[in-house]
């Protein structure tokens, strides 16, 4: 797994740690988050635009937050589910993103004034049993970091170290075992107020507690220095954050790595174009020049079928449904990134992209219904309330049963990552009272405003037989391996950022590639689609319907594929709750892909076929 290199240098050069993670200011989602803010009750904006002031020995809040394995980012716990001193748990109001992230925040007993340095103090002196002794071995022992806040600007720190483990060999009975009992806060100002935080711990005053006696006594304590940052104003505070996840080399290697393969993408696309159009070429001119009664039995190819390509598919409700669930996803999707990139809102802060997802779901849920129940009117569909409830619960279905496995098994381990039940009556409500009416209410638009599908062809009574010699490369199978590959290669490398930043602690704002890389994704996607559904065509094959979806869906399994790659052979992840989550998740993500490029692919193809059979002459 990627390391961040403040926890690393903690690990490694005087356990310094400088805080990786970006909170980002919030002030430019003043003009965008009025829907979050009336239904979620997030922070009043004023306050969170100007930032707090404060007076000299004025009182700051250290929140702590979580504590967890640093290889298994999904498995989180309170804070206070390791024996630390508290002298009280009130907690701290969390908006609904970070409920959603699994923060938990609680005011912690550290006393901090504005600018008075303290050289030591005592938090508390406690004397652990043999079984809390036992919870912070096994923290230890699995690489434990703590999330503390000050002024939402967050810090890291490892709880304990291992001395004298083999690599090879693991634990030996010499290993000894510490506890950091110590923290060091760092705090930069800049006037009256607060522009960084830094937390380290000293190696000089570790505790071993390999030993596990019952009553072993631990002093815990801290030391404040504060530090004038003048140069670093409140509204750029999460700078240093963001600077610090990608170093200029690793940034021009991404964008190298993106040019190229946007670059590949398209030299291979124009050729794949400029054979299309003098193959189409072709076929038009030699269908045009022939006469209607010259057309025999010797004629071949994508004309001779044109009395059953536009034969309606069977299952017409779930292709359908299908389809405008993809389009929901595909209209969420753009949205998101485009809020992102003009910052409508703050990508970085904790919880932000999954509350913008939900709402954005919400509120673009008549695309979906319209879409589906358009189509289904033109080929001839009556069950249009039937066609509207599938297309609403095609992907919240999914969903809602891996939530439900992937929830129960955090609650069953106690772990923080499992959603409240308020998150979850809150989601639940904003789907039932929004989305499905909104998805309803769009079925019914789309019914209304469509119309009997004008065929540039007429249809036949009796079906045409389908040729079944066909060769390897042209079967059903090798088109969608086809269909899937080449639009996953497109994308394959903006996915390893893309997974360290979900499954790991890196922190993605290059939302501006990503755009790029969508769009491409969704040009080859349409091109691979309509090249593969001509050579269908062309062997005399009709059933391109529920072909194309297939196709152009298809980079979703490569997706999922990736993600076993990458569990296996780019991460430590392991675990019940990890595994879980990661698995489960990716699952869900892979199918939201395959919606959206069979939305992609179908449409393309099905405005590729109506125009080729609309110019060359039609019996």
């Amino acid at each position: 797994a990627s390391i961040p290199a403040s926890l690393e240098g903690h690990r490694l050069a005087g356990h310094r740690l400088a805080g990786s993670k970006a909170n980002r200011d919030v002030s430019t989602m003043k003009h965008c988050s009025l829907i979050a803010l009336l239904v979620f009750g997030l922070s009043p904006l004023a306050e969170a635009s100007l930032g707090a002031h404060y007076a000299a020995h004025e009182p700051l809040q250290v929140i702590a937050n979580k504590v967890g394995p640093f290889n298994n980012p999904s498995e989180t716990y309170e804070y206070y589910s390791l024996p630390f001193c508290s002298r009280t748990k009130k907690r701290r109001r969390e908006d609904f993103g970070e409920r959603l992230v699994g923060d938990r925040k609680v005011v912690s007993p550290y006393e901090i004034t504005f600018l008075d340095n303290v050289p030591w103090r005592l938090l508390c002196e406690q004397s652990f049993s043999q079984a809390e002794l036992r919870m912070f071995t096994h923290a230890i022992e699995n690489d434990y970091y703590f999330e503390m806040f000050i002024e939402d600007l967050p810090m890291w720190g490892y709880i304990g170290e291992v001395e004298g483990e083999d690599v090879l060999l693991g634990h030996l009975e010499t290993v000894r075992r510490y506890i950091y009992p110590h923290l060091h806060f760092s705090i930069g100002y800049n006037t009256d107020q607060v522009v960084s935080v830094n937390v380290s711990t000293n190696p000089q005053r570790k505790v071993d507690i390999t030993e596990e006696f019952d009553g072993t006594e631990v002093a815990f304590s801290y030391s404040v220095e504060w530090l004038a940052r003048l140069d670093l104003k409140w509204g750029s505070r999460m700078s240093r954050y963001h600077d610090s996840r990608f170093l200029p080399g690793t940034f021009e290697i991404h964008w190298l790595s993106i040019i190229n393969s946007f670059v590949l993408v398209l030299l291979l696309t124009a050729f794949l174009t400029i054979i299309m159009m003098r193959v189409l070429k072709n076929d038009f001119s030699r269908y045009m020049e022939v006469e209607e009664d010259e057309i025999g039995e010797e004629e071949t190819g994508w004309k001779l079928i044109n009395g059953d390509v536009f034969r309606f598919p069977p299952f017409a409700n779930g292709l359908t449904a299908l389809l405008g669930a993809g389009a929901h996803l595909l209209c969420v999707t753009l949205l998101l990134l485009i809020c992102a990139i003009s910052n409508c809102i703050v990508p970085t802060k904790r919880g932000a992209i999954l509350t913008a997802m939900i709402i954005l779901y919400a509120c673009t849920a008549p695309i979906g219904g319209f879409v589906s129940a358009r189509l289904y009117r033109q080929i001839g569909g009556k069950a249009w309330l039937s066609n509207a409830l599938v297309t609403a619960t095609v992907f919240p279905i999914p969903l809602v049963l891996v939530f439900t496995w992937v929830n129960s098994v955090a609650l069953a381990h106690g772990s923080s990552a499992a959603l409240p039940v308020v998150a979850v009556f809150i989601i639940t409500a904003l789907y039932g009272l929004v989305a499905l009416p909104l998805t309803l209410g769009g079925a019914i638009l789309g019914r209304q405003l469509s119309s009997d599908f004008n065929a540039p062809c007429r249809t036949t009574r009796l079906p045409r037989e389908i040729p079944t010699d066909a060769p390897w490369f042209r079967t059903p199978a090798a088109q969608m391996f086809m269909a899937g590959f080449l639009p996953f290669s497109a994308i394959y490398i903006e996915l390893h950022y893309i997974f360290a930043s979900l499954w790991g602690h890196k922190i993605y704002t290059l939302f501006g590639i990503l755009f790029l890389a969508f769009i491409m994704l969704i040009i080859v996607t349409a091109f691979i689609t309509v090249s593969l559904a001509y050579f269908q065509l062309a062997r005399e094959d009709y059933r391109w319907w529920w072909r194309s979806l297939i196709c152009g869906g298809s980079t979703g399994a490569f997706i999922y594929a990736y993600s076993f790659f990458y569990f296996f052979h780019r991460s430590s992840m392991k675990g019940m709750i990890q595994g879980s989550f990661y698995f489960g998740y990716m699952a869900i993500i892979s199918y939201a892909f395959f919606l959206m490029l069979g939305a992609v692919g179908f449409h393309a193809t099905f405005a590729f076929i109506c125009h080729i059979y609309s110019v060359v002459k039609a019996d």
